[in-house]
């Protein structure tokens, strides 16, 4: 993502710094907004945010929802306040967010979008020092923000989410269990914080950088789910989080952070009541080969036993990789679907209800998807090589 700088008639740079086009869009439209003919009111709007800033997450960068959020609060309170906690020791800056004059006045005049930009930018640049020098306890880092100041209040979280320490563990909690009851037992426990009368704003949930390998969708949707319900559970007035793809500047962080493990293959659900898993192709071949490895039985017995037992339609899609030529890999997503589907009939599949094996190619990405900042990395292209079997119930298609 490209970065620039605001710069001023004056010919000054902005103190916003550096962000991202769509953010200075969206808080510019705010800030539009909330001039239009109200006055600023009088009670009080605070902001806390709290970065967990771990070495395995990006630098703690606001995204365009966060920069409007704080934009329109400098623009409607003449009391609006920011604190940014730190992810070191837990204690607070103060940043002001109303424009002031000089005087300590708030300013009215032709500057007032310009000091709201300034003290916007203000926040961001303490947040983008922020480094975590002890473990990832995201409980621990939220209750220490909302010690900072009585609600009623915002708090913007910005945290990959992935909590390796305290009460709330991603390696004892896994992937499968139940949000609300995992809430529930936190609750009963006495970890959770209160959260009453705030609301509350996770951004960049399941974004990482460092060792941690990315979150594949379920879970990152499990994740999701997790902290909404531990929101929900502490009181908190609403909570809200973004999808949004966020900036990934290198962490500050140099202190190791442990790994959550990904699952290797990945449960999905597929259209008409189907479940079916996306298998990494290096799981069941070696590289740029449709031969199957010896191991490959542990993921396909299981699955052909269950639609054995079941009478499931199965599906089975080979996707590869863009890096190379567009025939080789048409044919290698074919020859390996193909490879699959017969092993699955040697382990006692009908043919009958094979609805469909098929190869996608490289499914109409090109080579800029295993590109970061430009540059060609190999794991990005690495999780496009693989292999989707679906089984679905019988009635839901015709088999071919």
């Amino acid at each position: 993502m490209r970065y620039f700088s605001i710069h001023y008639r004056t010919g000054r740079p902005h103190r916003l710094g550096l962000v991202a086009p769509a953010a200075l869009a969206a808080v510019a439209i705010v800030l539009a907004a909330a001039g239009c003919g109200h006055a600023p009111s009088a009670r009080p709007e605070t902001v806390v945010l709290a970065a967990s800033a771990t070495a395995n997450e990006p630098r703690a960068e606001l995204g365009a929802p966060d920069l409007a959020l704080l934009a329109r609060a400098a623009a409607v309170s003449t009391d609006a306040v920011a604190y940014v906690v730190s992810a070191s020791t837990g204690e607070p800056t103060r940043v002001l967010l109303t424009p002031r004059r000089a005087d300590g006045q708030v300013e009215f005049g032709p500057r007032r979008q310009q000091l709201i930009w300034q003290n916007v930018g203000d926040v961001q640049r303490v947040l983008a020092a922020q480094a975590a020098t002890g473990p990832f306890d995201l409980l621990g880092v939220i209750a220490a923000a909302v010690r900072v100041a009585t609600p009623p209040g915002t708090l913007i979280v910005l945290s990959s989410g992935l909590s390796t320490a305290g009460a709330f563990r991603l390696q004892d909690v896994g992937w499968d269990a139940n949000p609300a009851t995992v809430a529930a037992q936190l609750k009963r426990w006495g970890e959770l914080p209160d959260l009453t009368g705030w609301t509350v704003f996770f951004s960049g949930l399941g974004t990482v950088a460092g060792r941690q390998p990315p979150l594949p969708l379920p879970q990152r949707t499990a994740l999701t789910s997790y902290w909404m319900a531990i929101c929900r559970a502490a009181g908190a007035a609403a909570c809200r989080t973004d999808s949004l793809t966020r900036p990934d500047p290198p962490s500050r962080s140099t202190v190791p952070v442990p790994i959550v493990a990904m699952p290797a293959v990945q449960a999905i659900r597929g259209p008409r009541g189907g479940q079916g898993v996306v298998v990494p192709d290096d799981m069941f071949f070696a590289f740029a080969s449709a031969r199957l490895l010896p191991g490959a039985d542990s993921v396909l017995r299981p699955l052909a036993a269950k639609a054995i037992r079941f009478g499931l339609l199965v599906s089975v899609q080979g996707q590869a990789s863009p890096d190379g030529s567009a025939s080789f890999n048409a044919q290698i997503a074919r020859a390996r679907a193909w490879a699959i589907a017969a092993r699955l009939r040697s382990l006692g599949v009908p043919a009958r209800q094979f609805l469909r094996v098929a190869g996608i190619g490289t499914a109409g990405l090109t080579i800029r998807a295993c590109e970061r900042d430009g540059q060609f990395e190999d794991s990005l292209c690495a999780r496009l090589r693989r292999v989707v079997i679906l089984l679905t119930p019988l009635g839901a298609g015709t088999s071919t």
